[in-house]
């Protein structure tokens, strides 16, 4: 994996949240399990560029001040209308200890059911799990090529992943399936009848 660097700076507590935002920054904690959070902000825009690489399952090399903290993205709070980052609490990793990380699925590949005209339904986007640090990924592969007829699915059971993560999911969990399309009725269109004049 990548790494990846953010640095941040120590957050005052009197400093009201909206006055950061307004400063085009983030208000964060970072959680230990055995030491007190630390209030933080970060740059919205630093943030964002590198969310979009990282996501939750991606170390993150957190620079405040003197310290160096590897952290994981534990939750992420955002405005309902314009989806703009709110809060961001990161929890800080324990070499040698197990992490509690939500990992994307990547799907890959083509479906012959769907060149035949089945529909692709996602069930799942994304599995809970719990890994060592050193074992994370950004994502696991989904191959679509396994979808070769309408009705066919693929269970988390199918997927190629390794016994050094622990998911939290049944195996029987269906992922992507290859549905039948639903048909379509069309109505007669209605005739408005023309009234008859009568005859003097």
């Amino acid at each position: 994996m990548e790494n990846l660097n953010l640095n941040a700076q120590i957050r005052n507590t009197e400093e009201k949240n909206k006055e950061i935002r307004a400063a085009k920054m983030i208000p964060a904690v970072v959680y230990w399990k055995k030491q007190e959070p630390i209030a933080i902000k970060i740059d919205y825009s630093e943030f964002l560029k590198l969310f979009r690489i990282s996501w939750e399952s991606h170390i993150i090399n957190i620079k405040i001040e003197k310290k160096s903290i590897e952290v994981l993205v534990h939750d992420i709070q955002r405005e309902p209308v314009n989806w703009d980052f709110q809060h961001i609490d990161f929890i800080a990793i324990t070499k040698g200890e197990k992490v509690h990380t939500k990992i994307h699925l990547s799907f890959v590949g083509n479906s012959k059911a769907v060149k035949e005209g089945a529909i692709l339904e996602e069930h799942i986007k994304e599995l809970d799990v719990k890994v060592l640090p050193k074992d994370l990924v950004d994502s696991f592969e989904v191959d679509l090529s396994k979808l070769v007829e309408i009705g066919d699915v693929i269970r988390i059971s199918d997927l190629a992943i390794s016994d050094k993560f622990e998911i939290h999911a049944n195996d029987d969990d269906i992922v992507v399936s290859a549905n039948k399309p639903a048909k379509v009725e069309v109505e007669a269109p209605v005739v408005a009848e023309t009234p008859v004049e009568e005859t003097k």
